[in-house]
């Protein structure tokens, strides 16, 4: 394994496949990289950016923040800067995200310039969260999105899970290849990955599904995201493939946010 990305808000994931290639770009274990990981939703105020540093296989796994970085978010000629608000987090509540607008991000650090772009698509709506009758065992459950994905535009999808709101390692990236104006019910996979039958799911546990439409450049860095933690069949791990220039790591994205619940009856 050539290196080990400290994402602070994505863990080690699997992603459902799609026909996309993933793409392998490696580099040393020594070879200290910086991650950056930006999001701007269309919630008022959410526009966060992370920075970190990469470490070698065997460290531990505590985010290892850089501090001190100059942070910019520039829209239709407004530039906001971001503020640090804890060792590598930068935060702004002056940006509301609109679909349909690009943002530009640029991150100096000492010295060092790193920009991306992101276009926020326009949601799609997310129409039902459902459990699947009678498919629930004590440590794996399997509920149903529906959506119906619009005819004239190419869509991108980023699905994350929580149980009883905690954020879960697995998330689901999706695309209209060959949904292209269909209603689409696919499903979402909750496991209790530990076994540990008292942590099985039960009666009155509480399971989200956060829907997000992303644009091509998001969706080919988490769908390329799986090769840099490896696969089940022991291939390499390999590099995901981010939007961010400058030889950084990480991605920054503009998205929609839709979320809905269900609980275990």
């Amino acid at each position: 394994m050539k290196t080990i990305i400290r994402i602070i808000f994505l863990l080690i994931i699997s992603v459902q496949w799609s026909c996309e290639k993933v793409v392998d770009l490696k580099f040393n274990d020594n070879e200290l990289k910086y991650v950056i990981e930006g999001t701007i939703t269309n919630e008022p105020g959410n526009c966060k950016v992370y920075i970190s540093e990469t470490k070698a296989f065997g460290d531990d796994n505590v985010f290892n923040g850089i501090s001190g970085a100059s942070v910019k978010i520039e829209t239709k000629g407004n530039t906001i800067v971001l503020t640090e608000t804890g060792k590598g987090i930068y935060e702004t509540t002056a940006i509301n995200g609109t679909p349909g607008e690009t943002y530009n991000l640029t991150v100096n650090i000492k010295g060092e310039l790193f920009k991306a772009s992101s276009t926020m698509p326009q949601a799609v709506p997310f129409m039902d969260f459902t459990l699947k009758p009678k498919d629930f065992d004590s440590t794996r459950v399997t509920p149903m999105i529906k959506f119906k994905d619009p005819l004239e535009t190419k869509n991108y999808y980023w699905f994350q899970q929580y149980v009883n709101d905690k954020l879960q390692k697995k998330y689901e990236v999706m695309n209209d290849e060959f949904t292209t104006g269909q209603e689409v019910n696919d499903y979402l996979v909750f496991e209790n990955d530990t076994k540990n039958k008292s942590l099985n799911f039960k009666k009155g546990d509480k399971l989200t599904a956060v829907m997000h439409s992303i644009d091509p450049a998001v969706y080919t860095y988490l769908f390329s995201l799986f090769g840099a933690n490896g696969s089940d069949n022991g291939a390499a791990p390999s590099n995901p493939l981010s939007n961010i220039s400058g030889g950084a790591l990480g991605f920054f994205s503009a998205h929609t946010v839709q979320q809905k619940t269900l609980t275990i009856q």
